[in-house]
């Protein structure tokens, strides 16, 4: 599915933030006008419906554009019990080139492992038995931990209380998008800020 390229190694660079080993899984340019930083729960049914319904329309009239430069955060919240183990598993996969087919399946399966728990039957049906391998022993590594945790930092400095939240960054301002949006609401924003 093309909707979850937003966070994929095909257009995003890994990069490394300026704490040290921790990634930035970003799609399109860094030097867009605008920044919009993503912090998603794989287990919120409102995250799924943002990744679903207008992530594919952002991607293909902004981020393709060099008009926005787009990072995912993974965020997961403490009152999904696998949600955790869900970003785990999501920012592994970075690390072995699979983000896009480990996203879009967690979110297109989100109801069957948000009741079982069995994320990694998940994972399994995107990747060979090889990456997943490597994907479940990454997921178990420190570094992993510590990623979502800075992410999980990050999103507290920017007053982040659920999900999705969008951090809308234009000219040093940020502004922060909570929950629901509609695609006409978020594109009329974006395009008002391009106007400054």
């Amino acid at each position: 599915m093309r909707r979850f390229s937003a966070i994929t190694l095909a257009l995003g660079a890994l990069a490394v933030s300026a704490f040290g080993d921790f990634t930035t899984k970003g799609l399109g340019q860094k030097t867009a006008p605008v920044t919009i930083e993503l912090f998603s729960d794989y287990q919120c049914p409102s995250c799924k419906n943002l990744h679903d319904q207008i992530l594919g329309q952002l991607i293909d009239e902004y981020v393709k554009k060099g008009r926005v430069y787009l990072v995912h955060r993974e965020f997961p919240l403490p009152q999904h019990p696998y949600a955790r183990k869900a970003a785990a598993l999501a920012a592994a996969s970075y690390r072995v080139g699979k983000y896009e087919e480990v996203g879009n399946a967690l979110f297109a399966k989100q109801t069957a492992w948000s009741a079982t728990g069995k994320l990694e039957d998940v994972v399994a049906g995107v990747v060979s038995p090889a990456d997943l391998k490597k994907i479940v022993e990454l997921s178990k590594q420190p570094a992993i931990e510590e990623e979502i945790n800075y992410e999980i930092g990050l999103g507290r400095n920017a007053e982040v209380n659920q999900t999705p939240t969008m951090v809308i960054i234009h000219k040093g301002k940020k502004y922060p998008i909570k929950g629901n949006v509609t695609y006409t609401v978020l594109r009329k924003f974006i395009d008002d800020l391009l106007k400054k």
